[in-house]
């Protein structure tokens, strides 16, 4: 009795022993699996980009690529280098930086890699949030788009897009309002006005041109 006993004994150890060996033997095989999913890299969808027929479809396109901080596809849209003398783009990136840390002088041109450290800066917030609200196809259709209002802490801005068929120029302006009165109404006193021009080329493709300032 005690003879079988140990025999089951033995068996049952046996089999014990093989499977926490199978067990083993699978763990890296999962680790190994694992390991390859992580070196794998993700996919990131991109937008897709309509084909560009009129300035309509590239206008359209430039709102996506700087909505979604698309670098690559920004600098479509700038013939580098850029004369920093004639456009102003530097006092563009730095316009909301206190004047003690500004750069005394500014490089004398603005290169793909400025656009990469400075987009955020050159297209800030109140740029991107009104040009958001533009109505491409009524711009397109009509020369000219007053987005609504933005009001934010602080400030309240909105854009004015304007299509100039002489010089095949758009015009995007940022419109801030000035103070407010004792009874809280606007007043014109400290208005401003950033405005951006892109040149229409070929009657289809933008490209940036220069940004001038008012106010």
């Amino acid at each position: 009795m005690n003879y079988i006993n140990s025999k089951y004994l033995l068996s049952f150890v046996f089999v014990l022993v093989l499977f926490l060996n199978a067990c083993v033997h699978d763990k890296p095989k999962s680790n190994q699996v694992d390991q390859t999913l992580k070196a794998q890299p993700r996919t990131v969808a991109k937008s897709q980009y309509a084909e560009v027929n009129t300035w309509l479809d590239d206008f359209k396109n430039l709102k996506t690529a700087i909505d979604q901080k698309d670098l690559e596809k920004m600098k479509t849209y700038f013939n580098f280098p850029v004369s920093a003398e004639t456009t102003q783009i530097w006092v563009a990136v730095y316009d909301n930086v206190d004047e003690d840390k500004r750069p005394q002088n500014f490089p004398d041109t603005f290169t793909e890699a400025d656009l990469e450290k400075q987009h955020d800066k050159l297209f800030n917030s109140a740029f991107v949030k009104s040009l958001l609200k533009i109505n491409s196809a009524h711009l397109y259709k009509t020369g000219e788009y007053t987005t609504p209002e933005i009001k934010e802490v602080g400030q309240s801005f909105h854009m004015l897009a304007h299509f100039d068929k002489a010089s095949a120029t758009i015009q995007l302006s940022v419109l801030y309002a000035g103070g407010t009165d004792e009874n809280g109404q606007e007043i014109s006193e400290g208005e401003s006005a950033t405005i951006y021009f892109f040149k229409v080329e070929n009657s289809k493709t933008l490209k940036f041109d220069k940004i001038l300032f008012a106010g």
